[in-house]
């Protein structure tokens, strides 16, 4: 049974191992907020904890899930066990369990009462269209369903109860919201703030099931929900902010710039509008905000939830793959795969194994057991001492890749390269220098 309940018990986690930094100076939610996360990502601080917004009752923390290290924290194993973990919780889901009352429902604002400012949501990158819910994990439904499904959607403040939502095509939150749309009808959805970091990565993964089965998995037992106020959406019980709302059929406005996962601005996009019906909050709730273009940004969008996808499909093509890794700073494009090879061509088979297991993937790195793939300064050594570019580099033109990649045309065709960065048969004689660890500690006054 895991010590990890809620946002909360994960944060006291993150002090006691020195990965969370608190800031008690108050912080303005135009900008500041996302230059600090930022600041913190870059110099691998720890998440922030903002003690104090401008203009808020509730504090806000960002960047939870922007490190490996942290992913790792929270799944309670090793870097290396997550991906192997994830693919167990996903053969083996643990059913929610109902509850009359949770902590999510403390406070309950209704009606005419129901107005966003009250939440410190920030207007992250300095060319954000305006402010977004981008820590928010939907919990949707189709209409006249009972199978659930979480998802990340990014949704922009239009007034006090208006969001813009962009929906991805490739999400179940579309299939249903097009059911709904065809029938006239607006469909119900509730926005989790705030939760059990599975929570968050269960939202990212492609389930056909219930993602929070998947989060009970993990932690071994059934996650706890309860029905929402204003709609029959069951949300966990113990998160801190719940913004339950609908989708209107048949409206579309502009909703964007946001600063995306590519790196980049997107575009303004013509999309769908919400109607919040509610919010509901712990006592000393607790808002939870993931900056765009972000590590975290694409840790949950991009990386955590494909890489069991992309290790089921390079196992099945070579035994010998022994770990894979979508490195966050390859913005979900990269794929870095660690194998012991049995034959030359081995690593290029296994380098087109990932390329198809998920259309993001443009680039596979393929490399030894002696290179860490956590490591970008262990993958550069492996490319500028391994590589032979006529013989160890390929391409694949024509192929499918993600739209929102600058080096995609509009319909996201680009072409894939693959790398095989192992030693080759001729240097297999080569041993690498490595030194045995120690504890500095010891050697520091």
């Amino acid at each position: 049974m895991s010590s990890i309940k809620d946002l909360r018990t994960f944060m006291e986690i993150m002090e006691k191992n020195s990965q969370m930094v608190h800031i008690e100076r108050e912080v303005s939610i135009n900008h500041e907020i996302g230059n600090v996360i930022r600041a913190c990502e870059n110099a691998n601080t720890g998440a922030p904890y903002f003690e104090h917004v401008a203009g808020s009752s509730f504090s806000l923390i960002g960047g939870v899930l922007s490190s490996m290290d942290r992913i790792a924290l929270a799944m309670e194993c090793t870097k290396e066990e997550i991906v192997g973990k994830l693919m167990v919780a996903l053969e083996n889901p643990i059913a929610p369990v109902k509850v009359e009352t949770a902590p999510c429902q403390e406070n309950i604002i209704l009606g005419e009462d129901v107005d966003l400012g009250i939440l410190p949501i920030p207007i992250h990158a300095p060319k954000d269209g305006g402010a977004f819910i981008t820590g928010g994990v939907i919990v949707s439904k189709e209409i006249g369903g009972i199978k659930q499904n979480l998802s990340f959607q990014r949704m922009q403040v239009k007034g006090k109860n208006k969001l813009g939502i962009m929906i991805n095509e490739w999400r179940h939150l579309k299939e249903f919201y097009d059911e709904a749309e065809k029938e006239g009808k607006a469909l119900p959805i509730s926005i989790v703030i705030g939760a059990d970091p599975m929570v968050y990565v269960g939202a990212g993964l492609r389930y056909n099931g219930d993602e929070l089965e998947v989060v009970g998995s993990i932690r071994k037992e059934a996650v706890q929900v309860i029905k929402s106020i204003t709609n029959d959406i069951y949300v966990p019980a113990t998160a801190e902010i719940v913004v339950e709302a609908q989708i209107e059929p048949g409206i579309r406005e502009n909703e964007g710039p946001l600063g995306e996962f590519t790196g980049h601005y997107s575009e303004p996009w013509p999309s769908p509008i919400l109607t919040v019906t509610a919010i509901t909050h712990r006592n000393e709730a607790i808002y939870q905000t993931i900056a765009g273009a972000s590590f975290e940004h694409i840790n949950l969008g991009g990386v955590v939830p494909r890489e069991p996808l992309v290790m089921k499909h390079c196992t099945y093509v070579s035994s010998g793959v022994k770990d894979v890794h979508l490195a966050p700073y390859g913005s979900g494009f990269l794929a870095l795969v660690k194998m012991k090879k049995s034959n030359p061509g081995e690593p290029k088979n296994v380098a087109m194994a990932a390329m198809i297991s998920y259309v993001n993937i443009k680039n596979v790195i393929v490399v030894d057991e002696d290179v860490d793939i956590y490591n970008p300064a262990d993958i550069l050594w492996a490319m500028s001492n391994r590589v032979v570019p006529e013989k160890d580099i390929f391409y694949v033109p024509h192929s499918q890749g993600h739209e929102l990649d600058p080096t995609s045309d509009n319909r996201g065709v680009q072409t894939k390269m693959g790398i095989d960065a192992t030693l080759n048969e001729d240097s297999k004689g080569l041993e690498r220098v490595v030194y045995d660890p120690v504890d500095l500690n010891k050697y520091f006054s």
